[in-house]
């Protein structure tokens, strides 16, 4: 399976845009007056479908970030771009805080309305997908900094979903299959301590992690937001939970920044996730990382 995230697809705003939020304003200033926008590159975000269509995984994972501010332009663009992945295999799709930049009947609504097969009603959502399931879990709303949380009943929610296995006790790997927890926000940082600054991280995350604790089915997270990549882990019931974030897949190649753009591919089998392997473009093409997956850091 190959997870992408944190694209950030861009198209100029028009003017009604900017009068919808002072965060979608905000936003555009930053990309097209401080140059933000330069940092992500529309042929680098095309390269990347198409090495992950030459790769034909099982499943496709993103964790959000299809849009830089959020407006209709941007997710038609970013379904276009998407479209040959989304008509070839499983797509799992969750909303970033970038997809979520103004007030709506709930977060995510208007993500929904370009990508709501692939995203599911509103809610957690668990997906059966071969030997792995997915858990995606809403964190993401308009909020005037970037920081998330998790919607009331969510959580309740998403260990009704994990009942529905019918585990009884048993572990993943007697059960053979592999279970992703995936929402836009970390956990933890690169260090492995609890995900900063406040300004930027999910308000509940302790909360989450005392789910994820408590529950033995989980197998590892998935999640995006943080541009630069890193593996780290959370203490579980079973021993320590993989957390995997493959940084920002629609970065343009800024080696003087120590930034490229970066997706993942991971083995499943077996109820185990046996291998991880990274792709970084290196300014031509996706070449697997050089040293083994997040050897390069960033």
């Amino acid at each position: 399976m190959a997870h992408i995230t944190d694209l950030h697809v861009q198209r100029p705003p028009r003017l009604i845009d900017l009068v919808t939020g002072p965060k979608r304003l905000i936003g555009a200033l930053n990309l097209y007056l401080l140059g933000r926008r330069a940092h992500f590159s529309a042929a680098v975000q095309q390269a990347l479908v198409q090495t992950v269509e030459d790769l034909r995984p099982d499943v496709v994972v993103c964790t959000g970030d299809l849009t830089a501010i959020a407006t209709d332009d941007e997710f038609e663009a970013a379904r276009t771009l998407l479209r040959p992945l989304l008509d070839r295999q499983p797509f799992v799709l969750l909303a970033g805080n970038h997809d979520t930049y103004v007030r709506e009947a709930h977060p995510g609504a208007n993500m929904r309305r370009w990508f709501g097969p692939w995203m599911g009603p509103r809610g957690a959502r668990l997906q059966r997908l071969g030997e792995a399931a997915f858990l995606t879990v809403e964190t993401c709303r308009a909020h005037l900094t970037s920081r998330g949380h998790t919607p009331p009943g969510e959580l309740e929610q998403a260990a009704t979903l994990l009942d529905t296995l019918g585990m009884r006790g048993r572990t993943p790997e007697e059960e053979g299959l592999f279970v992703f927890w995936c929402q836009h926000y970390p956990l933890r940082g690169r260090s492995g301590a609890p995900y900063g600054p406040a300004t930027r991280c999910l308000a509940d995350a302790p909360q989450v992690e005392a789910v994820l604790a408590a529950r033995p089915e989980i197998s590892a997270v998935l999640h995006g937001h943080e541009h630069h990549g890193f593996r780290s882990a959370l203490p579980g019931s079973r021993g320590p939970i993989p957390i995997l974030n493959p940084g920002a897949s629609g970065y343009a190649h800024l080696p003087d920044r120590r930034r490229t753009a970066h997706f993942c591919v991971y083995d499943v089998q077996g109820g185990q996730l046996r291998g991880v392997e990274r792709y970084a473009w290196d300014g031509g093409q996706f070449r697997p990382e050089a040293g083994g997956a997040f050897a390069t850091g960033g």
